[in-house]
């Protein structure tokens, strides 16, 4: 039967996400960029954090069933809330650990969050709590074993709690999004025992000139070597995963493009996650819009003249079925 949800909801996301020491609602089913996204706050009983959350789940549902023309959360002004013969996953199916204060080194220039460690008792409580939450999900089998665990808080290979991430997801499979500054040996290990496992690049460039103006540090080839250390650790084609912001006049050139097209096929990656800047995603004018779908689909040009794949799940049906639709235009008059 069909219904109104989204993958998030309906495959049960635990995203921690925003600043867990003092935000509210900051255990959610998504990240999207809406008021009153769908979320609960963490208190200081998990049990009653995680039956809120669960319960905030199964309403969710409820109101997809009646098919309401708008729900209590702000889904209906979600681009990814939509009807649809949605599958119910009676576990958590998927962990997304994005929660701050997270060190960063990047200084990208799409980035606001705050990237400062704060060294405080209040942040060292709501970090116990985080992984006193989780652990008693799994232990109490909430979570699916088979659940994909994504470590995205920060940089991984500087977070001051990196440690006790690393133990939580051992053996598990995990995306660890990394900026790749530094080579980890605990990742490696990771990627070489667990085929399903990968790292998450949002590489934005394909020159140094161009990752130095987008990343603030001028570090291309420091970060290419490191993806070719992990690549040398990989058990299957493909671990190695990566996304394109694309952002109008500052890293939408050919010459980015293509160098990032070699990139990925030295490092036999096939599929690259065409992104786009989240914080403009509901409020963007017609000329924003235009230079948008015609950046994007340059870079799918490209990648599907070299029989590479691609997704923009962050693009909005209308805007994904113009960017194909450009895109199809640019390769039949050989623009790229």
């Amino acid at each position: 039967m069909a219904y109104l949800s989204c993958d998030l909801i309906s495959n049960m996301y635990l995203n921690i996400n925003g600043r867990i020491d003092k935000g509210d609602r900051v255990i959610t089913l998504c990240c999207e960029n809406i008021s009153s996204a769908p979320g609960v706050t963490l208190t200081d009983n998990v049990d009653e954090t995680l039956e809120r959350f669960v319960g905030l789940r199964t309403m969710l549902l409820a109101q997809g069933l009646r098919t309401p023309e708008k729900n209590d959360y702000g889904c209906a002004g979600c681009s990814k809330y939509r009807k649809g013969d949605w599958s119910i996953n009676p576990f958590i199916g998927y962990v997304n650990l994005s929660m701050y204060p997270a060190p960063c080194q990047c200084k990208c220039c799409y980035c606001s969050v705050d990237k400062k460690w704060i060294n405080n008792p209040d942040v060292k409580s709501a970090y116990e709590k985080i992984f006193e939450l989780l652990e008693r999900a799994e232990s109490t089998g909430l979570i699916d074993p088979d659940a994909c665990w994504q470590i995205s808080s920060g940089e991984i290979t500087i977070h001051p709690y990196k440690d006790r991430i690393y133990k939580l997801v051992k053996n598990k499979t995990a995306c660890f999004y990394t900026n790749a500054f530094i080579y980890d040996e605990e990742i490696a290990t990771n990627l070489q025992n667990n085929s399903k496992s990968a790292i998450n690049l949002s590489i934005d460039a394909g020159t140094p000139a161009t990752w130095a103006k987008v990343k603030g540090v001028d570090n291309f080839d420091v970060v290419t070597d490191n993806l070719v250390k992990y690549y040398s650790h990989l058990s299957r084609p493909g671990q190695i995963t990566m996304k394109y912001i694309v952002l109008p006049g500052i890293n939408d050139n050919l010459a980015d493009y293509e160098s990032v097209v070699e990139i990925m096929k030295i490092l036999g990656t096939n599929h690259l996650t065409i992104s786009r800047d989240v914080s403009k995603k509901y409020c963007s004018n017609d000329t924003d819009y235009k230079q948008l779908i015609l950046s994007a689909a340059y870079l799918l040009a490209l990648l599907s003249k070299n029989g590479m794949s691609s997704d923009m799940f962050t693009y909005t049906e209308e805007e994904r079925h113009d960017v194909v639709e450009v895109a199809e235009e640019l390769l039949k008059n050989n623009k790229v």
